[in-house]
């Protein structure tokens, strides 16, 4: 059992590893094809190997953490809707065509405006609220491991992430990043007179 989930773990870190390595300008400039076409690739190659770890968290043994109860599935279900909330509003600034590689992407300006405002990379954010309502709505022990995988990676991902939009905003994205927090806007309590 403990086995399949270190499998799994590790899977999940080398999913995210090649996501990563995969978004470079080296990888994108070793094949002979053009930007559309690598997209398309990249995308294809992240699907399969996203639906195949699903596949194996499925198909181990698995272990409940906790009891599900009412509260831990409704609290579940709230914070992965959050974050699809999240992705969604995220996806306003860009043509999901062109993420997936369908359109050519026209417009390369930096997005600040919109949920963009509030927080620099909200696809992680609203990744990670769905994975922590994932494992609180399914309680198990592949569940936890999704999730451990993620916070080991993010830190790492949003770094890779920013060297590259620095290279390609320069003093632009540095101001930016100076005024708007990674993951989550700072909570900001009124102080009663």
């Amino acid at each position: 059992m403990w086995l399949d989930h270190l499998i799994l773990f590790l899977g999940w870190l080398l999913f995210y590893g090649i996501h990563s390595a995969l978004a470079t300008e080296k990888a994108k400039n070793a094949l002979p094809i053009g930007p559309r076409a690598y997209r398309i690739l990249y995308n294809l190659i992240s699907f399969i190997f996203f639906l195949g770890l699903m596949l194996l968290g499925a198909l181990i043994y698995n272990v409940l953490l906790f009891a599900p109860s009412p509260f831990s599935t409704y609290t579940g279900l709230m914070f992965a809707a959050a974050g699809l909330f999240i992705i969604k509003r995220a996806f306003r600034n860009y043509s999901l065509s062109a993420f997936l590689g369908f359109k050519k992407n026209l417009n390369e300006d930096l997005k600040t405006e919109g949920i963009q405002a509030y927080v620099r990379h909200p696809l992680y954010t609203g990744t990670l609220l769905l994975v922590i309502g994932y494992v609180l709505f399914n309680p198990q022990l592949s569940s936890l491991v999704i999730l451990l995988a993620l916070c080991i990676y993010l830190p790492f991902g949003i770094r890779w992430e920013e060297q590259k939009l620095i290279k390609m905003y320069g003093e632009a994205y540095l101001e930016y990043k100076k005024n708007v927090p990674a993951l989550f806007p700072p909570i900001k309590l009124k102080r009663s007179a």
